[in-house]
């Protein structure tokens, strides 16, 4: 029984000795997996955009650089349409408004103050429009301001005294005992300008502008004289500027934190055109015609202006509030008679017309 039991285990063992002994099999994969199975190599991206429509497609949009956000709108690198709207309370100041000389004695000195009208504030508006070019911060707009505003004043003689008018023909009405004077004055622009914005640092933007601007100034003057020589006299003046020609400027803006900032700008203009002047001088309630007169010359009127504020903006909302000049270079011809004697002695003597005064400016960019 043992005997057997040996034989049949060294049997077992013959049959798992080459199990034992043989390495486990080697399988070897090919590197390339044939037909279907090879993964295909990676294929550039092909435009499949149909011909005729590829302008359809909006280019990338880049800026050429970088405006602090302080400065924006002064000097905004997006572009767009902007607009707006200032409320002007301003004074205009004009030469040859002189109606009277309220004279001390009623004998043949001439002494004592002249007096010289002078007009009230006036209410005016500026309105402008414009677009802005993204690509290269150039932008177009179109100015327009208009401004009226009116006067009047009177002087009487006192004991003694005698009204001697300065406007009437002389000879004919030289005494009066009062005097009343008034004027008007309808100011217009219209500003056609290309201008560009730029970014000195992250607290100062200028803009620099040129165009063509076109005058419509119109002034009426005059008065009325009763007493001795005068029976209700009226003498009436008028002159009107038309005018075009260029305008340049610049303006510039500092600013601080929380959107505020000073604000300035200077601009001038040189422009060219028909002048029109109108004298009438008449007694007796205007029945009695001394003088009639009409003049047209060709003048150049050059012109300049300063403006000077602070504001606030938020975003593409300005706030703004200051003063402004504008002062025009003998813009007017007042025509007078001159002689007693010589009938045709006249004079037009050349005067200025200045405008100033307060601007509150509220500006929208989109």
């Amino acid at each position: 029984m043992g005997t057997r039991r040996l034989a049949w285990a060294a049997t077992l063992l013959a049959c798992a000795a080459p199990l034992n002994a043989a390495e486990p099999p080697t399988v070897v994969l090919p590197a390339v997996l044939p037909g279907s199975l090879a993964a295909p190599a990676e294929a550039p991206l092909k435009d499949l955009t149909p011909p005729g429509f590829a302008d359809l497609i909006p280019p990338e949009r880049h800026h050429d650089s970088h405006t602090p956000g302080h400065l924006t709108p002064a000097a905004p690198a997006e572009g767009g349409l902007f607009a707006g709207v200032e409320y002007l309370l301003q004074r205009p100041r004009a030469d040859g408004l002189d109606y009277a000389i309220t004279n001390r004695t009623t004998g043949l000195a001439t002494e004592g103050p002249i007096a010289a009208m002078r007009y009230d504030l006036g209410s005016g508006l500026r309105v402008e429009a414009g677009y802005r070019f993204e690509e290269s911060r150039l932008e177009a707009s179109f100015v327009y301001t208009r401004l009226k505003a009116s006067g009047g004043e009177s002087v009487a003689a006192g004991p003694g005294q005698l009204v001697l008018p300065t406007l009437t023909r002389p000879g004919l009405t030289d005494s009066a005992l009062s005097a009343t004077a008034g004027a008007k004055l309808d100011y217009n622009l219209y500003d056609i300008v290309v201008g560009r914005r730029y970014a000195l640092d992250e607290h100062v933007a200028v803009r620099g502008f040129g165009g063509v601007r076109l005058a419509d100034i119109g002034q009426e003057f005059g008065a009325t004289y009763d007493g001795l020589d005068a029976r209700q006299a009226v003498v009436a003046t008028a002159t009107r500027f038309r005018g075009v020609g260029p305008v340049v400027g610049a303006e510039g803006v500092f600013a601080a934190r929380h959107g505020f900032h000073v604000y300035g700008r200077a601009t001038g203009a040189l422009l060219s055109g028909p002048a029109d002047n109108f004298y009438r001088d008449a007694n007796d309630g205007g029945r009695t015609v001394s003088a009639d007169l009409t003049q047209t010359l060709r003048k150049v009127v050059p012109t300049a202006g300063l403006a000077i504020g602070a504001g606030w903006q938020y975003r593409t909302v300005t706030l703004r509030a200051g003063y402004e000049v504008t002062h025009w270079f003998g813009l007017t011809d007042r025509v007078r008679l001159a002689s007693d004697v010589a009938q045709g002695a006249f004079t037009a003597p050349s005067g200025n017309l200045s405008v100033e005064g307060l601007f509150i400016q509220f500006s929208l960019a989109y």
